[in-house]
């Protein structure tokens, strides 16, 4: 009997190959907007703790006026500085706007709309923004 050799055909590695490049293809777009999703996540959370840090000021104060971003106050500033500091910093610039009586924190996400925060504990997507007249979401 004559001996064979034995091994992988031309064709089988080939198919091997093309499988490979495209499930790397899948892998590439499926994770192409998790980047923008963290993003947005980590904006979110920079909002959170501004609305954390408004409440803590509301209570030491009696009000909320040194919630505005342009304060002597240097937690809410130093919050605002981190959320306007992440990758691409024009998509999303965080500000907030106070009264005595209300306070609001907005954000441009990078996926989709606007984040606003208030003093009225909503937190959600509001094409309306914050606005500087009653600083309540709309």
């Amino acid at each position: 009997m004559p001996n064979k050799i034995k091994g992988f055909t031309l064709i089988e590695l080939l198919v091997v190959i093309a499988i490979i490049g495209i499930l790397a293809g899948l892998v590439i777009v499926s994770m192409s907007g998790g980047e923008t999703s963290a993003h947005d996540a980590r904006v979110k959370s920079d909002l959170d703790q501004i609305r954390a840090t408004a409440e803590i000021i509301r209570i030491q104060d009696g009000n909320y006026v040194n919630v505005n971003g342009g304060s002597i106050n240097g937690d809410i500033t130093s919050l605002l500085t981190d959320c306007n500091n992440h990758d691409n910093a024009s998509a999303n610039t965080c500000i907030t706007f106070a009264n005595a009586d209300n306070w609001c924190g907005k954000a441009q996400l990078q996926g989709t709309g606007n984040w606003c925060v208030d003093s009225t504990g909503y937190a959600g997507n509001n094409d309306a923004w914050c606005v500087s007249g009653n600083a309540a979401c709309h």
